[in-house]
């Protein structure tokens, strides 16, 4: 039998005893897809997918790839001393990566935060490559009776809520998770998810699943900033899912942290989480990909503090500073 309790902890939901279910599954054949990049050219490809890696792969002597690899790490970790004092933070954790092979870095890439809302992006990965392997799952009917009681009130509230009484497709409480944040829906979706499906995903970016099991489980940048990297490459689901799942990032209705340091206009697939309530210290992420023209690249920013507008604030700061950075070089 399936059976996924769900548990609130300073502000966050987390999935606990996850059971039953399962795929085999190989790994080598994703991880090649990646791991091949390096000694590629790549070619612009058009039609229909917008937010998943437009580039194809062909082989050819190395020294091709067009993308400059100029290191802005210094100058952004002076920036964040900058921003911490102003905002008065007591933690600013941020990974980096252009996504057309340029670099990657991370600024306390190893620090670890309650991930919180951030996990509702893995639970939908999860049951579309389930819906991959089951036809009709997406369309599945699943009955809404009540609203559960998380034992937290969050400061940033779903603009639209469940109706008791009423049935829900697995496919709309899908999108009700990711793009109002719906810690209902979620609860819902984890009820069903058997644990198996969601093993193989944190398997395959060797990240450990205390954090679905244990209510201090925590992440880092690196590690989060994984989930996205592997949509932007369809590396995990099919192109059509994987653009479905960054479409759906990109219409999330949170848009006062990560997207508001970047020109209106640009589009940003993301996902916020929050963490803390109350005079405790707080936690506020948000982690995504910005589509700058031709150069679309992954930024995930943790802040620890006690001031939930001045964590806002500092993701705001940090995001218009890696752009503005982003647009200097191309």
């Amino acid at each position: 039998a399936m059976n996924i309790r769900t548990i609130s902890i300073t502000g966050g939901v987390f999935l606990l005893g996850l059971m039953t279910g399962g795929i085999v599954s190989s790994w080598e054949e994703w991880f090649s897809k990646e791991d091949t990049i390096e000694h590629s050219k790549q070619v612009r490809q058009v039609g229909e997918y917008r937010y998943t890696n437009p580039l194809l792969e062909c082989e050819v002597a190395e020294g091709t790839i067009d993308a400059k690899k100029q290191n802005f790490q210094d100058d952004l970790a002076e920036q964040l001393d900058r921003i911490k004092s102003e905002r008065r933070l007591t933690e600013v954790a941020v990974y980096f990566r252009d996504l057309n092979n340029g670099p990657a870095f991370g600024i306390d890439e190893t620090g670890e935060f309650f991930p919180a809302s951030l996990l509702k992006v893995p639970v939908m990965m999860a049951y579309l490559r389930w819906s991959e392997q089951e036809p009709g799952l997406l369309e599945r009917g699943v009955v809404y009776e009540q609203a559960r009681d998380f034992g937290v009130t969050l400061t940033i509230q779903p603009r639209e809520e469940l109706e008791p009484g009423l049935k829900y497709s697995v496919d709309e409480l899908i999108r009700r998770m990711i793009v109002y944040s719906d810690n209902q829906s979620l609860a819902l979706l984890t009820d069903r998810l058997p644990r198996e499906r969601i093993h193989e995903l944190f398997d395959l970016l060797g990240i450990g699943e205390d954090v679905l099991v244990d209510a201090q489980g925590k992440l880092t940048v690196k590690e989060y900033a994984g989930f996205f990297r592997i949509l932007f490459n369809s590396s995990y689901l099919s192109r059509e899912n994987s653009e479905k799942a960054l479409l759906l990032l990109s219409s999330t209705d949170f848009n006062d942290a990560l997207p508001a340091g970047i020109p209106a206009g640009t589009p940003v697939a993301h996902k916020f989480g929050e963490a803390g309530t109350g005079e405790s210290e707080r936690q506020l992420h948000d982690c995504g990909i910005v589509y700058f023209p031709d150069h679309p690249y992954l930024a995930c920013i943790m802040t620890r503090g006690k001031d939930l507008d001045g964590m806002k604030q500092a993701i705001r700061d940090v995001s218009g500073f890696i752009y503005q950075k982003i647009d200097e070089q191309y």
